[in-house]
């Protein structure tokens, strides 16, 4: 196949013609020599044959098969064979929650910065959003979420008017481990804004904050609660993030009790940050 045209006509065929799962590996290969193909031709045709392919690829690989073809990609961005841009395939197409999410993550670790000092892939990552073209946006905002870069909370209120009530919840469930300070305040400021309305899909809102929180604490990799700032590109630093200060669970519980005190009173229905305090603030007043 020397041409897209017959890239295309191949393809086409491989995917109408699917009904072997046997043919699992000869599908994973066409997807791996498209996304090749793309890094140097990036004609909009190999990019809808990704798409075609890649929905084919979810609906018959098991999602372990997916983060192979994922961390094989990872790997070629890593050596910069392959450009950021590779991370996209995965955020729009993808269904696996965790897939999604890693990808983003790795789009905007991996990116430069542009001219407002945010890395170019926020850029992507906003346009994706805004206008629907991924299928689970919740995984991808709450990367954004948690990747924990205090510059991006600006463009993360452009992106939330495009989040469902279902979708906050799906991205309260984004969770990496490492607790960042940037993540927590943006949590906090969405139930704070949500938590005198009475309506149901603002009570839906703030119990998703809430989960957020909680799970921070609950799934940490260490008690530490860190603001960093991240370099950008990854690949030009060692480290590529910076810490600027930290906070022992405990003494980060005593920061923020008097925001979650206000939360906590001012929720118009049931007291769900509540069981916030209790996580956080279990010595606090009562």
């Amino acid at each position: 196949m020397e041409t897209i045209d017959d890239l295309v006509a191949d393809s086409s065929a491989l995917i109408d013609g699917y009904l072997d799962p046997a043919d699992r590996e000869q599908l994973y290969n066409r997807i791996w020599h498209c996304l090749r193909w793309q890094q140097h031709d990036p004609d909009d045709r190999i990019m809808q044959l990704v798409i075609r392919l890649y929905d084919l690829f979810v609906r018959v690989m098991p999602v372990e098969h997916r983060m192979m073809i994922y961390q094989a990609a990872k790997n070629e961005v890593e050596h910069r064979r392959f450009t950021p841009a590779v991370f996209i395939v995965f955020m729009q197409n993808e269904i696996d929650e965790g897939i999604a999410s890693t990808a983003t993550i790795d789009l905007l670790a991996y990116s430069k910065r542009d001219w407002s000092s945010l890395p170019v892939g926020f850029k992507a990552l906003l346009g994706i959003v805004e206008h629907g073209m991924c299928r689970i946006p919740g995984a991808l905002f709450g990367a954004a979420i948690t990747f924990g870069d205090g510059n991006l909370l600006i463009g993360l209120d452009t992106m939330a008017p495009h989040m469902t009530d279902r979708h906050i919840n799906m991205a309260a469930r984004m969770q990496t481990g490492y607790v960042h300070h940037a993540a927590i305040q943006y949590w906090l400021s969405i139930a704070r804004r949500m938590a005198t309305r009475e309506d149901q899909v603002a009570q839906s809102v703030v119990g998703s904050c809430a989960s957020a929180l909680v799970r921070y604490h609950q799934t940490a990799f260490q008690p530490v609660v860190t603001e960093i700032e991240r370099l950008y590109p990854a690949w030009d630093f060692d480290p590529a993030v910076s810490v600027k200060q930290h906070w022992s669970f405990e003494e980060y519980g005593k920061l923020i009790e008097a925001q979650l005190f206000g939360i906590h009173e001012a929720e118009a229905g049931e007291k769900i940050f509540g069981e916030v305090i209790k996580v956080w603030c279990p010595g606090g007043r009562q």
